[in-house]
Formats: structure tokens, sequence, C-alpha cells
């Protein structure tokens, strides 16, 4: 192996990018160059040319790209390096995320080089996995959910720029996988927050960290940008060596006023911020039931208990409009697969807005409600509660390995949780 043969600052002063992760330059410092070639196998290259259809003259198109970028000795480098690095971040999960690189040095094909490189990636990424014995059924298929879509929008639209790139390095690395009905990516736990459960009946409380605003209604004060300034508290965190003061959440999704005490003799910590565990995503279609839920889940931990047993997974986590207990204020539990799925999890609040479900229910995140003609019941509902000047938000969720089993009987919400629910939502409106 041949130690880097350009300086990290000469790498980015010739190539131009700008928006680089952060802490990319230590990684750098430990690349060894480790082939020399073609940036992406020409094999490979074929297939999906001859995959998907592509016209003679757009093959030509990406080859003068290719060529240009493998002409340029120091962004060629800097390009393999960045593959390199692309294929290893995925399996760190760290915070150095990458959005879509341009390279100012390129003059003729600038808007071809972050789908050269996701496509890049396709393979060290293909060999990674065999070699660490994951059997090929797992990611034969998996870069090319979102490839199909990129190579179609090239063809029909000629756009070949890369619309969601942070998402779609999780494909074109094979890192995200399906389990039956949903996708799973480890994570880290990044909110504040701390998860116990109790020695001897294993009631699970997650307890907020200290020094949060929230509102009244025990959701992040600016939320939707909506503030309670006369009913806003902090939350609070007074730990000795017998136990621990703070203020619980609420498995409905939102931070109790009022704190608690745990005794540490009866209640051992399972989950806190750092904690590597399962994205849970969710694609479009029929089957999202709670024991689809469960079954996806079980198989997920089956995978990764085997494969990546190293990563220490401690449950899923996630974040999505569809899990807002306001929901469960409008649509009927027996009625709604959302509610009942939302149900099944530990939510808690971030500091979010309603966009995301104005998006994914109206189609637009600046719809004017005043204008829409309701084409559901989900839709009918949701302006209902809104004309009342209530907000959705976001909302996350997190369930432990343990109660995996549980999904479909509610394993975290009680009758008394949902009640105290209706007693404190939209209470910073009064």
């Amino acid at each position: 192996m041949e130690k880097n043969i350009y300086k990290f600052s000469d790498c980015i002063s010739h190539c131009g990018f700008h928006n680089l992760p952060n802490g990319l330059e230590k990684y750098f410092d430990l690349y060894e160059e480790g082939f020399q070639g073609e940036i992406i196998d020409k094999s490979f290259l074929k297939d999906c040319f001859q995959r998907f259809n592509v016209p003679e003259a757009k093959r030509k198109l990406m080859e003068n790209a290719l060529g240009e970028i493998e002409e340029d000795s120091i962004l060629c480098y800097f390009t393999r390096f960045l593959i390199w690095d692309m294929c290893l971040a995925m399996k760190r999960f760290e915070d150095n995320y990458y959005n879509n690189l341009v390279p100012t040095c390129l003059h003729n094909y600038k808007e071809y080089y972050p789908f050269i490189l996701l496509l890049a990636c396709v393979k060290p990424s293909m060999e990674m996995l065999q070699n660490k014995g994951v059997p090929l059924k797992y990611y034969e298929e998996i870069p090319y959910t979102p490839m199909r879509k990129q190579f179609d929008k090239w063809i029909l639209q000629e756009d070949i720029t890369v619309s969601d790139f942070p998402w779609d390095i999780n494909f074109y690395t094979c890192s995200i996988f399906l389990m039956d009905r949903f996708y799973f990516i480890p994570c880290k736990l990044e909110e504040g927050l701390s998860v116990y459960r109790n020695r001897v009946n294993n009631r699970v409380v997650a307890l907020q960290h200290a020094n949060n605003e929230f509102r009244r209604d025990g959701q992040f004060n600016g939320t939707n940008e909506v503030f309670d300034d006369k009913g806003k508290f902090l939350s609070q965190w007074n730990e000795d060596d017998l136990s621990i003061r703070a203020n619980a959440i609420n498995p409905m999704g939102y931070v109790e006023q009022t704190p608690v005490i745990l005794l540490k003799a009866d209640w051992r910590l399972t989950l806190t911020k750092g904690d590597i565990l399962l994205a849970f995503h969710i694609p479009d279609g029929p089957g999202y039931t709670p024991q689809r839920v469960r079954n996806s889940m079980e198989l997920a931990l089956d995978f990764y208990a085997t494969y990546f047993r190293e990563l220490g997974i401690k449950g899923f986590w996630s974040e999505s409009w569809l899990y807002d207990s306001r929901i469960s204020l409008v649509m009927e539990y027996e009625k709604s697969n959302i509610v009942k799925v939302q149900s099944q999890f530990y939510r808690y609040p971030i500091k979010t807005s309603d966009r995301m479900l104005l998006e994914r229910v109206f189609g637009d995140k600046d719809v004017d409600l005043s204008k829409v003609i309701c084409t559901s019941n989900l839709q009918q509902a949701i302006i209902g509660y809104m004309k009342t000047g209530a907000r959705f938000n976001t909302i996350s969720m997190f369930v432990l390995k343990e109660d995996v089993v549980k999904i479909g009987d509610c394993p975290y919400i009680s009758t008394d949780d949902i009640e105290s629910f209706k007693t404190v939502v939209d209470s910073h409106m009064a």
C-alpha cells in the first residue's frame, strides 16, 4: 500500500469542494491508495447502462465525464479517497454526513460528479459485505432502488443532478437493508435523554436531560415557532449515588412538568445518548401494521446479531409525522393503522414543525389548507383539527430490542398515559 501522495490542503485547494464533512482530514491521513485504475469498474458501468436502457449518446457523456475526472491526477486521487471514506462512513455512524459534492476544478461535467461518486461506491461496498460473509440476497438489489429513479430522471428529463444525496448514499453504499416491509440502518441516539428499566416489573421510563425549555404541553418551546412564555419550564436533572430526580417523558410523546424520582437500586440504565440503534424507515405502500413492524424488527435484530454483532444494537429509532399523538385525537384506533402503529412505540418530543406532515399528507409543505379539496378521511381530520388553531409536529420514537416481541400489545403506553396526554395537549394555547 502507498500512503497518500498529496496533502489534504493541496487537494482541497485544487478540487474546490465547499461542503466536505467535518473532520475528514483525520481520515485522509489514514488513507492508503489501495488500487490503481478506473474510478468505476467498466463492466459494472456497462451493466448499469444495459439494465436501465441508457442511450448511446448518454453513455458517451458519462464516459467523457469519467475521463475528465481521471485525467486530473489530484481530483482522481481525492475522488478515490472519498469513495473509500463514504463506504466506511456509513459503517462509522458519525456525524460527518455527506451532501452533494461538486468540484470546481471540473470544466465540462461538474453536474455529473455526484452521481458518478455514488455509482463508484457500489462495487467496493458489495465487496466489503461479501468479505464479511453477508449473503448476496440482502444487498444485491439495494443500490438499484435509487439508481433506477436517477437514470430515468437523466434519460427522460435530461437531469442528472442528485436530489437527495445524504439519503441515496445509504443505498449506493449498501448500508441500508430491507427486512420484510421496512428499511433499517444503524444510527446513534443523538437526543438528550436516558432510558431506564425497572428491575422488578420491567417498566420503562425515559428521562429528559437538563436545561431544555418546554411549553405547558410538554413540547419544546418554539415548536412550530409557537412559544409559551407564561407556562414554559426547564427540564431538571439532579443525581446522587442513590437516586435521579428528573422530568419523565410520557410515552405519548411529551415531557411531564413535575419531576419524578428513580431509585438507582430499582432501575437500570438501558439506553442513552450515543448508543447504537437501528433507524427505522418506512417506504410507501400497504402493510403499515403492528404485525409487519414486529416481524420486520425481529428479522432486523437477527440479521444484525448475525453479521454485525460488534455494533451492540440496543433497539430501534425513528422520527416521523406519523408518530404525533395528536393524530390519535382525530382518528380512531380501530380504524387507523397510523394510530395502531404509533401506539407500539415510546415517543418523545423533538423541536420540529408540522411541515413534514403537510408535505406527506397534502403534497406541499406550504399548502393553503383553506383551498384543499379533501380526498381522504385523514386529510379531513387534520384540517378540522388545525382550524382550531392547533398544530401537529414531527415526533421521535424508540423501541428497545427486548420489547419487540410485545409489539401489538402497546408495550409502553398505559391508559393513564393516554388520559394524561389528553389533559396536557394544546394546554399552551389557553
